[in-house]
């Protein structure tokens, strides 16, 4: 059973709790684990990762890559493919990029062990970047990086917008996050 523990540790978000939880219900509710079987075997039949943008592919079909209607002059550059995955359900229609992680000295990540040199090659001076990676200190190293990196590469470099979300209370909100929000205020 330990050795069930450990597999199931491995996968992002399961703590030990929580695979020991898994494991007796699956040997207490038996008729589970077939409709887990057919989870992860459709999983690794239908699901893939795009070799351009580092999504995934359905079906050999990546959502951003292979969408005509996509503005392929505007990159998205996130973290992980949950991030493109929510700026896939948003109303943004340009292209994405998945650097699979952020730039962390602290646990040996740089930019190598990052996405990072397939990004600058399909990047160009008609390629606007679109920055939309975490508000934390590994976001903005890896930000800063890239934005530096692209300059005289890409014609324009953005960041995605900071301040206060939607259904936000001034009196709970952080300053810094206030001022981000005052700064980046926009006309009405």
């Amino acid at each position: 059973m330990e050795k069930m523990i450990e597999e199931l540790k491995k996968l992002d978000g399961i703590s030990k709790k929580t695979a020991e939880k898994i494991i007796f219900d699956l040997i207490i509710n038996k008729e589970k684990i077939s409709s887990l079987e057919e989870i992860i075997k459709k999983i690794k039949e239908t699901y893939s990762e795009c070799e351009k943008c580092f999504f995934f592919k359905e079906n050999n079909i990546c959502s951003f890559c292979e969408n005509k209607n996509r503005n392929e002059k505007i990159i998205c550059v996130v973290s992980t493919k949950l991030d493109a995955l929510k700026i896939l359900d948003s109303n943004y229609n340009g292209m994405i990029h998945v650097l699979n992680g952020e730039i962390n000295l602290n646990k040996n990540i740089g930019p190598e062990k990052l996405k990072m040199s397939e990004l600058f090659v399909r990047i160009n001076k008609g390629i606007e970047l679109l920055l939309a990676l975490n508000l934390t200190f590994e976001g903005e190293v890896t930000s800063n990086y890239i934005a530096n990196k692209a300059k005289g590469i890409s014609e324009k470099i953005s960041r995605i917008a900071r301040g206060i979300p939607l259904g936000g209370v001034i009196d709970y909100i952080d300053q810094e996050t206030l001022n981000d929000a005052i700064i980046n205020r926009k006309k009405m």
